[in-house]
């Protein structure tokens, strides 16, 4: 095995490590944002301002997941693996 094949398969490994925590985060977020958007409870008792953060965490962590997700393909393409 190539000392370059090793390399990537290390960075394939950190990339989907990373978007295993991101899943888990994404998700959290996404439970959490749900349950304050409870439509049983008034719409006044809803926490815009958690909802709006949350919201924006969850859309730039989805941005990076994507990203990372897309950078594994290559380097499977890189790797031979389909």
């Amino acid at each position: 095995m190539t000392t370059e094949r090793l390399i990537w398969q290390g960075q394939k490994q950190e990339k989907i490590q990373e978007s295993k925590r991101l899943e888990l985060s994404i998700s959290g977020l996404r439970n959490s944002i749900r349950t304050e958007l409870n439509p049983h409870v008034p719409i006044s008792e809803i926490n815009h301002e958690l909802v709006f953060e949350q919201a924006f965490e969850l859309a730039d962590k989805l941005i990076k997941y994507k990203a990372l997700c897309r950078e594994v393909e290559a380097i499977n393409e890189s790797l031979g693996i389909n």
